[in-house]
């Protein structure tokens, strides 16, 4: 006698039409499944995402191995074979689906096997959840989420009653630190006054709970001040709610806020203005509010380019770099006697960039490790060329405190100076006066080493940052490079000019050079070398150019000599 399905029952279309009204009362996905004939039917929603025949269809296995993920499908039909031999009724599973997409999609399937009462068929009944997809609500502060925003943002978007609008994103400066210290507990509290005291200075808007720390207003028309007002004074409620709990802890907030068009902007674009708002409002020193604007927008977002052209160019035997040098000259004599090697880059699309752009985004990236070893290589190099023509020509290289802290970049300019056999005592490394605030051991180990091996040490920007003499004696440096910042005001100010001139008799007292930077004109030069600096750097005698230039500006003279 032929085994009758549930879908025997009550027929195939009106089973249909009962999935289909219960799966609109929830946004879990109902099936049904006949274990003894292999049928399945699923709530019709899930047809837009998953490549499905139908809502109902035979062969159940052989058809959702498809858009089961390959290495969890065993797993699923192992729990299935349990539930048909009757060893075990309840199924409980979480596992991978493949979109339409190709994406990923987790899901948490459950349910539990009924006896049909008729033909003793069988019968899985149960849910299918989205478990990666975003939650509509935050349980810590009871605040709608991220999902019911982009719900409420399309809705006004579709109504098109309402042009523009303003989003508010309010976030929690060093909440990690929070947690860390006074644990979760205070965490959660932490945010559930924040959120309270939102709520409270936008009582006619809907406020929004997300990534983890970060809050979202949506309000009605396109009004930056009104949303910074806001902002304002949800600080003056935290800061009164801290002070009745005795200052327990310590944070601040920041905020971005983005006016923006519903009819030009979806939903995705908005939250990643916003997201670039709080950002720009945490760099510029956090506990502020920052206004969107595009211009600075298209900077971040060219700086992104940039940094993937820099990758590009790494990754392509260093295709756009270029080592520029420019002339070191004896405050003596007049007569060059090295070089400092300064990193270009040029790309097709922006054409020459300026250091002050590509320099940072390559020591965010770590970019910077293999491009200096490259410039230092490259640096020694030409510098053992040019030594045929000036003996003991020195290279001066700055070396990124990145490329010391994150890299063993120790052995590397060891071992380039061994293989290349240059005079190590010919080599100098600048650091730059404000990377000394990053100062650790792996500075001190570099220090050692290349102090050990004669090699040469300058301090770069002396005077412009933190400065301390504790930093002369623990670097035992070689050189003091004082920039044009400071220079340049010493020729036209008694006090500076006094001021460096004792700095550098306080260098030669204890070993050490002095090379003035940024000297542009002969009267700065014949004023300054009165002071009796060891080396003279500036476009006065030079700038910064390609390796056939400056042999030609500098070195050709000597071919004869």
């Amino acid at each position: 006698m032929e085994q009758k399905s549930v879908f025997n029952l009550v027929g195939k279309e009106e089973f249909e039409y009962i999935m289909e009204v219960f799966g609109r009362c929830t946004d879990d996905y109902l099936f049904l499944l006949d274990l003894d004939k292999d049928d399945y039917s699923i709530s019709v929603r899930a047809l837009e995402k998953f490549d499905l025949p139908g809502s109902y269809f035979s062969n159940a296995g052989k058809v959702l191995e498809q858009i089961i993920y390959p290495e969890d499908f065993l797993t699923l039909t192992e729990d299935l074979e349990e539930l048909k031999c009757g060893s075990k009724t309840e199924h409980d599973l979480e596992y991978r689906w493949v979109d339409r997409e190709g994406k990923i999609v987790w899901i948490s399937c459950r349910g539990v096997v009924i006896q049909d009462t008729v033909d003793d068929s069988r019968i899985l009944v149960g849910r299918i959840t989205e478990i990666g997809s975003k939650r509509k609500a935050d349980n810590v502060t009871g605040l709608f989420a991220e999902r019911q925003l982009q719900i409420d943002y399309e809705k006004v978007r579709k109504d098109g009653k309402k042009k523009r609008g303003t989003l508010l994103r309010i976030g929690v400066d060093n909440f990690k630190e929070v947690n860390e210290r006074y644990g979760m507990e205070m965490g959660d509290s932490v945010l559930k006054m924040i959120a309270h005291c939102i709520e409270q200075v936008s009582e006619e808007n809907r406020c929004y709970k997300v990534n983890g720390d970060e809050f979202l207003v949506l309000l009605p028309e396109e009004n930056a001040q009104e949303a910074r007002k806001k902002y304002h004074q949800v600080r003056i409620l935290i800061e009164e709610h801290r002070k009745e709990q005795g200052y327990q802890n310590f944070y601040t907030i920041s905020s971005g806020v983005v006016g923006f068009s519903y009819e030009n902007l979806d939903f995705g674009q908005v939250c990643n203005y916003s997201e670039f708002a709080l950002s720009m409002a945490k760099r510029n020193g956090k506990n502020c509010s920052y206004v969107f604007e595009e211009e600075d927008y298209k900077n971040y977002m060219k700086s992104l380019d940039i940094q993937e052209k820099l990758r590009y160019a790494v990754n392509h035997g260093f295709q756009g770099f270029e080592v520029y040098y420019q002339p070191i000259i004896s405050a003596k004599t007049e007569q060059v006697i090295g070089a400092e090697a300064l990193l270009r880059f040029f790309c097709d699309e922006y054409g020459m960039i300026s250091p002050g752009i590509f320099i940072p985004v390559l020591e965010e990236s770590g970019l910077i490790i293999p491009v200096g070893e490259w410039v230092y290589q490259t640096a020694m190099s030409q510098s053992m060329e040019w030594q045929r023509l000036i003996p003991n020509f020195r290279i001066n290289i700055n070396l990124s405190f990145i490329q010391i802290c994150k890299s063993d970049v120790v052995s590397g300019i060891m071992t380039s100076i061994r293989e290349l056999g240059i005079n190590p005592g010919t080599v100098l490394f600048e650091f730059t006066e404000s990377g000394m605030i990053s100062y650790d051991d792996s500075v001190q180990r570099l220090l050692d080493v290349l102090n050990e091996n004669q090699v040469k040490i300058a301090l770069d920007d002396f005077g412009t940052g933190y400065s301390s003499l504790a930093y002369l004696k623990n670097l035992r440096v070689n050189l003091l490079k004082l920039d044009r910042s400071f220079t340049s005001k010493a020729v036209a100010d008694e006090f500076d000019y006094t001021l460096i001139g004792h700095i550098v008799d306080m260098a030669h007292s204890i070993g050490m050079g002095v090379c003035f930077e940024g000297i542009e004109t002969e009267e700065e030069l014949v004023k300054l070398r009165e002071l009796r600096p060891d080396y003279i750097q500036g476009f006065y005698y030079g700038r910064p150019v390609g390796k056939e230039v400056f042999y030609e500006q500098n070195l050709k003279k000597y071919e004869s000599s």
